[in-house]
């Protein structure tokens, strides 16, 4: 393993082809950014501060925090990160990330209330193409395939890293499968 850690992130389904988009231009977004108040950097300065949440900032801040690179445990540049079921259902994608968090909310609208979203991102490098990768095809391991069951929006798959790393040497574009 390369001393970076190894992530799974669950992303908006119903908005699977502007995640690939995103992706393809090198950003990750994430959703639950939908307005200024949801700036995780705006969030952690509150709760620094000593400040209350309201009940939403509450779960944005639950579900997104580890984007923020200055908070514990979180996404660093150079971590792994296994997307499940992009490009299309069933397939995994990989990316690592290249950069720190910024916040801009896109014009895409969410599929809860239509509001714009998806403002959390980070800089990536998409290392599978529109492939991607069948979780089911020889070679995928087993432990992995059960780690990616989570129903978390984002959880650690550093127990699995190596098995990510291999992946990434077996399905990198080129690469005969």
């Amino acid at each position: 393993m390369t001393g970076h850690r190894c992530w799974a992130m669950r992303t908006d389904q119903s908005r699977r082809a502007f995640i690939w988009r995103e992706l393809g231009a090198g950003r990750m977004r994430q959703g639950w950014g939908i307005g200024p108040d949801d700036n995780l950097e705006n969030l952690q300065r509150i709760r620094r501060a000593g400040g209350r949440l309201d009940d939403f900032g509450r779960e944005v801040w639950r579900g997104n925090r580890r984007l923020l690179p200055t908070e514990p445990s979180s996404m660093q540049v150079g971590d792994l990160i296994v997307l499940p079921h992009l490009p299309t259902r069933g397939l995994w994608s990989i990316v690592r990330v290249t950069g720190g968090y910024r916040y801009e909310v896109s014009n895409e609208p969410n599929a809860w209330n239509g509001a714009p979203d998806y403002g959390h991102i980070r800089d990536v490098d998409l290392l599978t193409d529109e492939r991607g990768i069948d979780p089911i095809r020889e070679g995928v391991p087993e432990v992995l395939r059960r780690a990616m069951r989570n129903r978390q929006r984002m959880w650690s798959l550093d127990a699995q890293a190596d098995e990510v790393e291999r992946l990434i040497d077996t399905f990198a574009p080129g690469r005969p499968r």
